[in-house]
């Protein structure tokens, strides 16, 4: 059954739909009131609501496969899709007519036009204040209670040497190291404009002509259009310079499942693939972690054994070259401090903390000491420093004594066993920013907040929108060098221009946090769960040869959220750990909607040639 362009959801969309809206009625209470439920009627009422609402936004995936019928050169092609081909031929034929070079610097151009309003405003850049320590500490200035001239490895040490070596050469060349950096930034911007470009004709490449096409219009006005994107890229910190390699590790990455491995066997890739697999693993604490898996995942593929051994033998360069060669080699040539263990406990010394505050009394000699023992904060200041959405006050850059992990984790885990529900609140609340479409209207960040206020202030709750670093945030190390240019005027601009799609009507949903790293998400899986003809599910899932595989990125990007130290926007931190989003989530949604989706037709293109019917010289 079919009603118009939708087709009614399946059982088991009915049953996702579900589970999303307890989660984000779940993750709401968290975000406002730091505690899940009460479990009551009015919860389920929210709850079903919610659902009700995802329920109509994600069966909209029925439009994704309506530009199949123009390729089958059915009678659905729309009177202004039509004008439009008839007006705009003439440049689309010249369009066509260049080489793949002239398409993607005709694109880059225009997408770089698009920014340009951004960039003047954001000119010569915004530094973050990590940023900051990770290049006074080059110039020798301690940093994160380190000696002068040593390197923590509280961030990564290639953004480290990067950024520092950027500054020297500002030094060495024009006698300023805020020169090298303002060029560094609009070079950042210029290449980003060339890889999301890239992206979008390698999406019009692989699908079905009109759909791919369509798809790749609709991917390339978002990508221009959206200034998320551009004020990010504006920024001097290390997650936009692990975007840089990010991006074309992507479309090598998707090209590698379509191809089903085959086209690592060209050396050229291979190799290619391989050195952008080590930069992205190297750029952010958690790349490491989402290149290896996502790399690992390809393997388990239908291949022959030498492709599958070849993508084998990258994953193992990438895991030595960034776990030990590298590290190594850095360890050699600087001073390098090893950072302990302290990021992983993040979460845990979270519960803990609201353990603390939750039952203060139930806790023995022997655990009492095991917490003071690792954590700077003793556990009886816990609950006053408690954050229930921040970490930081609990555990921020090192341990008291890393050699007494061990016994921490055992006596986090008998404390646990005997309130999970602390534990549960504390998980729930430091990520409920992840999945929550409102948040409590507090930014605290210095001091603990009690649940009493926070029930205070539940009625003001505001929606849970991304949040940017625009203005320059000065580290006390960073300080001590030549003060950094600003550009107050332009930066106000940038805020008010952010301002405006957050209060515009329409515009404002996609700058919900959680429409990027949950319910679009959520979409994707509700497409690959869409039942084929006579209820049957479809023999091949969306995107051609792999989907399991072909989202492992986003999939390995989403888990590696959760370790993090805050998700609701109390400062611009919390955004930069899901900004990548922008970029992966419309990437594979453009990939589902432009190629075939396993119902109507055979799925094609899950060997090594196009998707698209098996045309190999339409380059389009």
């Amino acid at each position: 059954m079919k009603l118009g362009r939708f087709r009614p959801p399946s059982a088991a969309q009915t049953v996702l739909c579900l589970i999303c809206g307890v989660a984000v009625t779940g993750a709401d209470d968290a975000a406002t009131v730091a505690t899940l439920g009460p479990f009551d009627a009015r919860f389920a009422v929210r709850s079903l609501g919610a659902a009700l609402l995802l329920l109509v936004f994600l069966i909209g995936e029925g439009l994704m496969t309506a530009p199949a019928r123009m390729d089958r050169g059915g009678r659905d092609k729309p009177a202004v899709y039509a004008a439009f081909r008839i007006a705009a031929s003439p440049m689309l034929k010249r369009y066509r007519s260049l080489p793949f070079a002239g398409r993607l610097l005709a694109t880059s151009a225009v997408m770089l036009a698009c920014w340009s309003p951004v960039i003047v405003m954001m000119y010569p850049g915004t530094i973050w204040y990590d940023t900051g320590d990770q290049i006074a500490q080059w110039y020798g200035i301690g940093a994160y209670g380190q000696p002068a001239g040593s390197i923590s490895s509280h961030h990564p040490l290639l953004d480290t040497i990067v950024f520092g070596s950027l500054a020297r050469l500002g030094d060495a060349f024009a006698g300023d190291y805020r020169s090298a950096l303002a060029v560094y930034v609009i070079v950042q911007c210029v290449v980003m404009c060339a890889e999301l470009s890239g992206v979008c004709l390698y999406v019009a490449h692989v699908g079905r002509p009109r759909a791919a096409r369509v798809a790749a219009v609709a991917l390339f006005a978002f990508f221009s259009l959206f200034p998320a994107l551009a004020i990010f890229m504006m920024s001097i910190v290390k997650d936009s310079l692990h975007l840089l390699f990010l991006v074309p590790w992507l479309v090598m990455f998707a090209e590698t499942v379509r191809t089903r491995l085959t086209v690592l066997r060209s050396p050229r890739f291979a190799v290619g693939f391989a050195a952008l697999s080590v930069a992205a693993a190297l750029t952010t604490m958690t790349g490491l972690y989402v290149t290896v898996l996502s790399l690992c995942c390809l393997p388990l593929m239908r291949a022959g054994w030498a492709d599958r051994l070849r993508v084998a033998a990258v994953a193992a360069v990438t895991a030595v070259t960034a776990m030990v060669v590298f590290p190594t080699v850095a360890r050699s040539v600087l001073d390098v401090t090893p950072e302990d263990q302290n990021q992983l406990l993040v979460v845990p010394m979270q519960m803990t903390a609201r353990y603390a505050l939750d039952h203060p009394d139930d806790v023995t000699d022997a655990e009492r000491a095991a917490i003071d023992r690792v954590n700077h904060v003793p556990f009886s200041r816990m609950a006053s420093r408690y954050n229930p959405y921040l970490a930081d006050p609990i555990i921020q850059y090192s341990l008291r004594d890393p050699s007494g992990v061990g016994e921490y984790l055992r006596a986090w885990a008998a404390m646990g066993l005997r309130h999970p529900d602390s534990y549960a609140n504390a998980f729930a609340a430091l990520e409920s920013g992840w999945v929550a479409v409102s948040r409590t209207p507090t930014d605290v960040t210095d001091r603990g907040i009690g649940l009493d206020e926070l029930r205070g202030i539940a009625g003001r709750a505001t929606a849970n929108r991304i949040r940017f670093q625009i203005a320059n945030a000065i580290s006390p190390p960073f300080s001590r060098m030549p003060r950094y240019r600003a550009n107050p005027e332009g930066q106000s601009g940038v805020y008010a221009l952010w301002g405006f799609w957050q209060s515009t009507p329409v515009l404002r949903i996609l700058t919900l946090t959680a429409l990027w790293t949950f319910i679009l998400p959520a979409f994707l899986l509700f497409r690959l769960l869409r039942h084929g003809r006579r209820g049957r599910r479809p023999a091949r899932p969306a995107y051609a040869a792999l989907p399991a595989v072909t989202g492992a990125p986003l999939v390995w990007s989403l888990l590696s959220l959760l370790p993090s130290a805050i998700s609701i926007p109390l400062k611009p931190t919390a955004s930069r750990y899901m900004l990548w989003a922008l970029v992966v989530v419309p990437f594979m949604l453009a990939l589902c909607a432009s190629c075939r989706d396993g119902t109507d037709e055979p799925s094609v293109g899950t060997g090594a040639e196009p998707a698209h019917g098996g045309r190999k010289g339409d380059e389009r």
